[in-house]
């Protein structure tokens, strides 16, 4: 994982745009990524960075490009994240992550407007019969997510990140696991993970 801490991003952008002006069927999607934001969840995130061929030693110089994995829990009142090994307690949840910003700003109003949603004929994932629907903004980020028709809780998505345009080019599959979730017994706090890096 990376060195800032951040929570999965495709419900971040998600739940923190509203319904009015958005693409009906991208309401949809909406909708299913609300659901999850009181339920609790094991996201498990793959991602897979390609740089530029000029830029891929200097990034692998910082540690970056490749393949890393980590882990999210959310409990439906806080936020874990799986970093260096130990779990970081992030004193949000997914629900507060919805209240942030602004639905009158006028960037927000663009981007949301802009969005645009398909629904793809259905799959089946881990046996589960999957409705799937592909996103897509002018930013340079397309993502695709299968969601339970049971349920109505996301069970799988792929997000492909062009924004850095032919410098950077991000790939991530995050799995979504809803048994047995509980909060990490031996999680730290930010300050703590700051106090650690500091000595």
């Amino acid at each position: 994982m990376k060195s800032k801490l951040s929570s999965t991003g495709l419900v971040c952008v998600v739940l923190a745009t509203p319904a009015l002006a958005m693409d009906p069927v991208c309401q949809s999607l909406m909708q299913s990524q609300r659901n999850m934001a009181n339920t609790p969840v094991h996201i498990t995130i793959i991602e897979t960075e390609t740089w530029s061929k000029n830029l891929s030693r200097a990034a692998a110089s910082i540690g970056m490009g490749g393949t890393k994995k980590s882990e999210e829990i959310s409990t439906g009142k806080g936020v874990y994240v799986m970093h260096g090994g130990k779990w970081i307690d992030m004193q949000t949840s997914f629900a507060a992550m919805a209240k942030m910003g602004d639905p009158n700003d006028p960037d927000i109003k663009k981007a949301r407007e802009a969005k645009r949603c398909e629904a793809l004929s259905d799959e089946t994932v881990a046996g589960r019969a999957a409705a799937v629907y592909r996103e897509h903004n002018p930013s340079g980020i397309g993502t695709k997510i299968w969601i339970s028709k049971r349920t109505h809780l996301p069970l799988k998505s792929e997000i492909t990140n062009k924004a850095a345009g032919t410098a950077m080019t991000s790939f991530t599959v995050e799995t979504y696991d809803y048994k047995n979730v509980q909060a990490p017994v031996s999680a730290i706090s930010m300050k703590q993970m700051m106090d650690e890096r500091r000595h």
